[in-house]
């Protein structure tokens, strides 16, 4: 059983037909997707065949109650408190440029204290995954987070984590971030989020200092693949050409088919081309979840 704790949005994706006109009216294809950083890799590995279990909180309202059901659909277990703030919500607008615009409201997923999240969610976890949105937004957030993290840590229970923003983590604290998460068994960033984890630049020297730091490092890098490190190598794994439509949740769908593949058995860098190989299959169409 793989657990994974964050946030659940409703994606809400506006595609106008023109540019957008400010006080008038466009035409356009609007579609609501489910979304959350964490909800995604929860649903990647349950579309996966994993056992898979999701900590997290909506509001209590039709948004909330379809995303759970959404969740559930794809054979995610949900441990899921309902707040008195709305479900998350994201506004993304991409225009005829494919220019985005996104305004967001994390809304319930903000609320989680710990006694939101029962002993029995840990029972049976084999592994641990958690995005750094579950730092950034609130203080009360990063407490559970914290809090969370400890009862991780009494179980001996590993845990992945990805930085998720590199905005959000520059405000957070490099320092904070490394000094919280530093019993990480793998970590999940992108170049930019290394960028800021570590002070360096080329996308070697920053998996390399990353390294020093945990375990196991898998940078995802696009279209270009992901870097390795670890265990004192270091491998650039390639990914296969694709013609991506959306690259929304990629790096949510990668970890996913990393860590499943990892838990089946499989080597550092086949867990690496399979997290290649499910990110690939993820920008195929508009949205970061699995087609049902």
């Amino acid at each position: 059983m793989i657990g994974v704790f964050g946030d659940l949005i409703l994606d809400v994706a506006v595609r106008s037909h023109g540019p957008l006109q400010i006080g008038s009216d466009v035409t356009g294809a609007i579609s609501y997707q489910g979304g959350g950083s964490a909800a995604n890799v929860a649903a990647w590995l349950g579309s996966l065949g994993a056992n898979v279990r999701f900590a997290g909180a909506i509001g209590g309202d039709l948004a909330g109650n379809t995303l759970a059901l959404e969740l559930a659909s794809y054979g995610v277990e949900t441990c899921l408190t309902e707040k008195d703030d709305p479900t998350g919500t994201i506004l993304l607008f991409l225009d005829d440029r494919g220019e985005r615009t996104m305004v967001t409201s994390r809304g319930a997923n903000l609320q989680v204290v710990p006694s939101d999240i029962p002993d029995e969610f840990f029972d049976g976890l084999q592994h641990m995954h958690l995005t750094g949105y579950s730092f950034f937004g609130s203080q009360e957030l990063a407490s559970t987070t914290i809090t969370l993290l400890a009862k991780i840590r009494e179980r001996d229970i590993p845990f992945s984590v990805d930085p998720s923003s590199y905005a959000l983590l520059k405000e957070f604290g490099a320092e904070r971030f490394l000094h919280l998460t530093a019993e990480a068994s793998l970590i999940f960033p992108n170049l930019d989020e290394g960028m800021v984890l570590t002070g360096e630049v080329e996308p070697e020297a920053v998996a390399k200092r990353l390294s020093e730091m945990y375990p196991c490092v898998i940078m995802t890098m696009g279209s270009e693949g992901c870097l390795v490190a670890n265990r004192g190598f270091l491998s650039h794994v390639p990914t296969k050409p694709v013609l991506a439509v959306d690259t929304t949740g990629a790096g949510d769908a990668f970890a996913a088919g990393y860590l499943y593949a990892s838990l089946q058995g499989a080597s550092v860098l086949e867990s690496a081309e399979a997290g290649n190989d499910v990110g690939g299959n993820c920008v195929l169409h508009y949205g970061g979840r699995p087609i049902a």
